[in-house]
């Protein structure tokens, strides 16, 4: 099992609500159009961050999900109507490999 963790960080904590109602926009559209069970949650401590997580069987799926989601318009323009919500370069992906 692989698990796929997103973390970005707003720029201000007033960006902060604004970016839970992104996440559970985003999140409601990722898991409806690529039936995914994605979640996301705000740390506690440290900081504005959200985390976006998904698991996955395989390497296969997570780059097949991102090349898919990488050509998605609709996405895409989410991303873009909330870019002014991030801090710049916040940005960071992990990718942990999971025994079962």
């Amino acid at each position: 099992m692989y698990r796929f963790t997103r973390v970005v960080t707003t720029k201000t904590v007033h960006d902060l609500a604004p970016g839970v109602q992104f996440a559970t926009e985003v999140i409601a559209y990722v898991n409806k159009t690529y039936s995914l069970k994605m979640k996301y949650g705000v740390e506690v401590f440290g900081g504005t961050k959200i985390h976006f997580t998904w698991d996955a069987d395989s390497l296969d799926k997570i780059m097949e999900i991102n090349a898919k989601v990488a050509q998605d318009r609709e996405y895409l323009g989410m991303l873009g109507k909330n870019k002014h919500l991030w801090l710049e370069g916040s940005v960071k992906d992990t990718l942990v490999l999971y025994s079962e």
